[in-house]
């Protein structure tokens, strides 16, 4: 069994590139504003990891999921105002993910929460579904990625998957998650394919973050993404709280802010970096930069230098 590796990040950027150490490639954006603060873990034990992951900030996640792996992810906290799997809002007591052809991860953590993933091969879950007496286990995951089940089940299954301790032996894992699945649960019959709304949404944020550099151009996105102006808007803001515009540039934002804390070249300015990304007035981008992370970027780029 690996030692825990837990690593803490102040910054999407450094978020992905600790997962990518785990082997686990994501991109992340951060929805509310401030300063960012979180945490994040794997434990391995045989064919099972554990991945803990807690956040400050409202954060979306995206991120491919390989078709040798299940992922099934839980929240700690109850902090389910702003947490989203695949577009949807989740009831206390769920748990996500069981269906195994889905192969992206798309998911917003509330600000606050604290989120468990256990990831383990497709072969092994296969084989623990199987062991269903009823027989009905596979057809219900493959129409159904989110099931709600009773809350002493939650907690014996939270506490098993303890952060504060090694995982559990395969085992006993396989047999509650199994006694979940099989006991008075309750199957969601959402999330296997995206809403409308959901899809525009993950196709708003990869262009986000696949296009910081850029320009920002509402009737540019209505021909990418084939929907009309007021679609996007309204999609936008039920689902994150502000308009396109907005959560655009707040991802820039990150953009900036990640070349900040770790550029050391002394022939770097910050104007030239904020240019590059679209910020054109060099005033309102020190303002949203300072409502985004509580600094100046000129504080973030001297912090930098001077490590």
């Amino acid at each position: 069994m690996n030692p825990q590796q837990r690593f803490s990040f102040r910054s999407t950027g450094e978020l992905v590139d600790i997962v990518k150490r785990f082997g686990i490639n994501w991109q992340v954006a951060q929805i509310s504003r401030g300063p960012l603060l979180g945490s994040v873990s794997l434990q391995r034990r045989n064919d099972i990891a554990v991945l803990q992951l807690s956040t400050n900030q409202i954060i979306t996640v995206l991120g491919a999921r390989p078709s040798s792996i299940t992922c099934i992810g839980l929240e700690r906290t109850n902090q389910l105002s702003d947490h989203r799997v695949r577009g949807e809002t989740i009831s206390p007591f769920s748990i996500h993910g069981v269906t195994p052809s889905i192969t992206e991860s798309f998911f917003q953590i509330s600000a606050g929460a604290e989120m468990t993933i256990v990831m383990m091969s497709l072969k092994r879950f296969l084989r623990l579904i199987e062991l269903d007496p009823a027989s009905r286990l596979r057809d219900t995951i493959d129409r159904s990625n989110t099931l709600t089940v009773q809350p002493e089940q939650f907690q014996r299954l939270m506490t098993l998957l303890d952060p504060n301790q090694e995982p559990p032996h395969p085992d006993l894992l396989d047999a509650q998650l199994l006694e979940c699945f099989s006991r008075d649960a309750h199957f969601q019959n959402h999330g296997v394919t995206l809403s409308t709304r959901a899809a525009l949404m993950r196709d708003l944020l990869t262009w986000g973050l696949d296009n910081a550099d850029t320009p920002i151009s509402l009737d540019q996105l209505t021909l990418t993404l084939f929907a009309s102006r007021s679609s996007i808007i309204q999609a936008c803001r039920e689902t994150f709280g502000v308009g396109p515009t907005t959560l655009l540039k707040q991802i820039r934002l990150h953009e900036v802010h990640q070349i900040l804390r770790t550029q050391l070249n002394g022939q770097t300015s910050v104007g030239s970096i904020a240019r590059l990304h679209g910020f054109n007035s060099a005033n309102h981008f020190a303002r949203d930069y300072r409502l985004m992370f509580g600094e100046l970027p000129r504080n973030t780029l001297q912090r930098a230098r001077a490590a």
